[in-house]
């Protein structure tokens, strides 16, 4: 399952419900499009109510979620686990780290991603450019990415060394403030405070 915390839905593909042997009738139909960041819409074929059990060992839980079936060939993935989910697991997702926590009544329960497998579903879910684009889409493209380098040029000419840092322009408090040393007899460790606070 791919876990995409900007989705509004939870997403199960029509491929990975019939691998759970479910008659497609409990599928309740829904009329309304999806529609994606890009602006395409597709049309779901219904929603369905499952238990969604996550964790591991102790450390599990299970809600019920309200998954949008819909009919797209995506082998990378068998769903799409959106916000609603994830605010029903009170779930903490680490991108970074690919991670996620989230409480159960055995303590913080953990998924963890796989970096290499992710990149996989990810290839293997977004075509090549080339495939996506028509001639002059293309044609475009290239040229936008000839401009990006030449602008990744300009700026890598850039010289930011601290000499010119420390002349800018720098704010100045409000009113008047005493150094406060962190240890005595160590100078380069200081903090600011305003000398006007009270005790």
């Amino acid at each position: 399952m791919l876990v995409d915390t900007g989705s509004s839905v939870d997403i199960l593909y029509i491929i990975t419900f019939d691998k759970l042997q479910l008659p497609r009738s409990i599928i309740q139909l829904l009329s309304t499009p999806l529609t994606g960041f890009t602006g395409h819409s597709i049309n779901a074929m219904g929603v369905v109510p499952l238990d969604f059990t996550v964790g591991s060992g102790s450390k599990v839980t299970t809600i019920r979620a309200q998954f949008t079936v819909v009919d797209i060939e995506d082998q990378s993935y068998n769903g799409l686990i959106g916000r609603p989910i994830l605010m029903a697991l009170r779930a903490i997702v680490s991108p970074v780290h690919l991670k996620m926590k989230f409480p159960t009544p055995g303590g913080i329960g953990e998924i963890s991603g796989d970096q290499n497998n992710a990149k996989r579903c990810y290839q293997t879910s977004v075509p090549p450019l080339n495939k996506r684009l028509g001639g002059l889409e293309r044609k475009r493209a290239q040229e936008n990415q000839m401009e990006v380098n030449s602008v990744k040029a300009e700026v890598d000419e850039v010289d930011n060394s601290p000499k010119e840092r420390e002349s800018e322009k720098r704010t100045m408090p409000y009113e008047d403030v005493v150094m406060i040393l962190f240890k005595e007899g160590n100078n380069e460790q200081t903090f600011i405070i305003g000398s006007k606070l009270g005790e």
